[in-house]
């Protein structure tokens, strides 16, 4: 009875693991052995990393039976294998993963730094633009303000001219309105004069 049933467990175990893939720990160098044990002589090793196909397993001494890359078949501990990728066989994996990362950043960088580049452009350009505007107005300010200037010149020059003319008019007026008064005292008196000169020649 005993025996039927390890040969049932063994035929379960071999269902089990048959054909499945392990990977060898990262931090052991195991050793092949010839049986389920370490009492069986050694036939080779297996590097750290390496995948191997499990296809048994021996219960009692908890060895497991594999077949590695080359084809070689033995057993060893089984506490050495792990269901899990290791490191080395993902490490190429790993690294071309971060290679493309660091590509992918490194055009992350270029994008930024030529949006940069343009922000920085743009930003010159416009404050060329607000230095131009700036001078102009600056210009205009100044031109405005001589405009203003000779105006005040020209309204006070008018002014100025206005109020001679209005003298003017004052004066001449003042000597016509002079003359004629002198014309007309004079006037009167002329023609007596006459006409006693002529009463003196008729006597």
């Amino acid at each position: 009875m005993r025996a039927k049933l390890l040969l049932l467990c063994s035929l379960f175990w071999v269902s089990q693991t048959s054909a499945a893939t392990r990977y060898i720990s990262d931090d052991v160098y195991a050793f092949l052995h010839a049986g389920p044990s370490n009492q069986y002589r050694i036939i080779g090793s297996i590097k750290a990393g390496e995948p191997v196909d499990l296809l048994d397993r021996n219960a009692a001494t908890k060895y497991v039976q594999i077949k590695d890359a080359d084809g070689r078949t033995g057993w060893m501990d089984g506490q050495f294998l792990q269901t899990d990728a290791s490191f080395r066989s993902r490490l190429p994996e790993l690294e071309k993963a971060l290679s493309e990362a660091r590509a992918q950043l490194a055009g992350v960088d270029e994008r930024h730094a030529r949006d940069v580049a343009d922000k920085v452009s743009l930003i010159e350009r416009q404050q060329q633009e607000l230095a131009s505007l700036t001078a102009r107005l600056d210009e205009l300010s100044s031109s405005h303000e001589r405009l203003s200037s000779e105006n005040e010149r020209l309204t006070s020059l008018m002014d100025n001219k206005e109020h001679q003319m209005r003298l003017d008019w004052l004066v001449h007026g003042g000597l016509v309105a002079g003359v004629g008064a002198l014309v007309g005292f004079v006037l009167p008196m002329v023609p007596l004069r006459r006409r006693k000169r002529q009463d003196r020649w008729m006597n």
